[in-house]
């Protein structure tokens, strides 16, 4: 959204893990962590005393929030997109609006309800911002209702198998 660099898609691996995500040269996923970055980057020159450099990088957040909802949100099912052009709505893209703060308030419950009708439909890596992304929005008994969740796609089906720490894969 706002710089002159290249990108990497980032999102899950394999395919079996993406929710059908559609790689394309704008990807709201890779642009979620971008916002997130430039506010995290605004925290740490801040802490170290860098305030004009603090000052930048918390108008340049602003800015990649303002630039990512008019990319990536649909104005009519007030979902968040795969990538600008894209009508895929991606477990992912929406996940990570919602974890990153880059979802409008009045769009939350609509994107939590979303996430929660697609389930764990994401990796094992992914599945933190899932669970950051229910708490963030307030639903800790949806994060606790995965976290504690049995089956092929949980923690607890990790334990079932045998494994002793948390696998790689589902």
């Amino acid at each position: 959204l706002l710089g002159n660099y290249p990108r990497r898609d980032i999102v899950d691996w394999p395919r079996s893990e993406r929710d059908g995500f559609v790689m394309t040269e704008s990807n709201s996923v890779v642009e979620a962590f971008n916002c997130r970055n430039l506010a995290e980057m605004a925290v740490i020159a801040a802490g170290l005393s860098k305030y004009d450099e603090a000052k930048d990088y918390e108008a340049r957040a602003a800015a990649a929030k303002v630039e990512f909802r008019r990319k990536f949100i649909n104005p009519e099912t007030r979902l968040v997109r795969g990538g600008e052009g894209v009508e895929h709505y991606s477990l992912h893209a929406n996940v990570a609006a919602l974890a990153f703060g880059l979802v409008p308030k009045e769009d939350v419950a609509k994107v939590v309800e979303y996430i929660d009708g697609k389930g764990m439909a994401c990796s094992v890596y992914f599945a933190q911002y899932f669970l950051e992304a229910l708490c963030e929005a307030g639903r800790f008994d949806l994060a606790v209702k995965y976290m504690a969740a049995s089956g092929d796609r949980s923690w607890k089906g990790m334990i079932d198998f045998g494994s002793t720490i948390s696998m790689e894969a589902w």
